[in-house]
């Protein structure tokens, strides 16, 4: 059960809409700093969406960071995490969500620049898999196919 002071406010970042009113509709406060978190969604929206969401956290109160994953193309993924990603992509498409948007670290980190963004981040997938991985007995790890794009306002 959500607390009462966790409102969910639904938004079709692909229709143009201006998910910042909606959050202030919903008592967003955009004059304080915000951390925004977008885990699993850029790969479903197309670059337009991706980059006029980008514009709109840029927007948001000085201070304001956003944490967001990204796929890479496959191409640069290792060899063997490539057929877990093809596979995934293959879901996705059957389900009706197909993926949409793969950036190279290079493009997402242009995409953020051009967004008004100056404190900008690339985190690979594979840094963070050294970091909190390393010592992990059951060989778990993730995916070297997920970057993570860390910016600040």
């Amino acid at each position: 059960m959500l607390p009462d002071w966790l409102p969910l406010v639904p938004v079709d970042f692909e229709a143009n809409e201006s998910w910042s009113e909606q959050l202030a509709a919903a008592g967003f406060d955009s004059g304080r700093p915000a951390l925004v978190v977008s885990t699993g969604a850029s790969m479903y929206l197309t670059k337009d969406a991706t980059a006029a969401t980008l514009r709109q956290i840029a927007g948001l109160a000085p201070g304001s960071t956003l944490a967001m994953t990204f796929l890479l193309p496959t191409e640069l993924v290792d060899a063997a995490d490539r057929p877990a990603l093809r596979a995934s992509d293959e879901g996705a498409r059957a389900s009706g969500t197909p993926f949409s948007s793969f950036y190279t670290p290079e493009e997402i980190l242009a995409l953020a620049r051009e967004s008004g963004f100056t404190d900008i981040r690339h985190v690979s997938g594979a840094s963070l898999a050294e970091r909190y991985f390393a010592d992990r007995t059951d060989g778990l790890r993730p995916s070297s196919g997920e970057d993570l794009l860390l910016v600040t306002t």
